[in-house]
Parts: structure tokens; C-alpha cells; sequence
């Protein structure tokens, strides 16, 4: 089992506790991978994807597998959730 680490982008802290940040700006497919593992070993985390462009594909993965987004910028309601 080959064994992988995480660490992301940036960690808000709120409210409800962490909201770990992945800001992508071309989004690799092994890097798409690598978070859908993640989210399947960790589903305690709230992790939120940062896409520095409006790809409708890179939307419609976000969407598919249940990662909340944002484009361009990180929304204000994130630091206050």
C-alpha cells in the first residue's frame, strides 16, 4: 500500500472548525485523483476546492463528487460558517 500525505493550500478556522482550501489553477487529473482519496479516506474533513478559472468541467467534477468551490476568490461566508 503506497502510503501519501496531504497537505492543503490553506486551513480556515471558523465557527464550525477547519475548512482546508486546495486552490487549483490547472487541475491535473492525478491531482483530481488524489483528492477524491482523500475525501474517501477522511469524510470528517470539510475540504473546499479554490479554481482560479471558470472551467465548466472542473466545476462539474467539483459538483460530482461533493466538493464545495469557489472561483477566483475564497468566499467571505467560508471565514464565517
Amino acid at each position: 500500500v503506497l502510503a501519501c500525505y496531504y497537505i492543503p493550500d490553506f486551513i480556515i478556522h471558523c465557527r464550525s472548525g477547519k475548512i482546508y482550501v486546495e486552490a487549483k489553477g490547472y487541475f491535473r487529473p492525478e491531482h483530481k485523483r488524489k483528492m477524491r482519496a482523500v475525501k474517501l479516506q477522511h469524510p470528517e474533513l470539510d475540504i473546499r476546492i479554490l479554481l482560479y478559472s471558470k472551467s465548466k468541467q472542473n466545476i462539474k467534477w467539483c459538483d460530482r463528487y461533493g466538493f464545495k468551490y469557489a472561483i477566483y476568490d475564497i468566499p467571505t461566508e467560508w471565514y464565517y460558517e
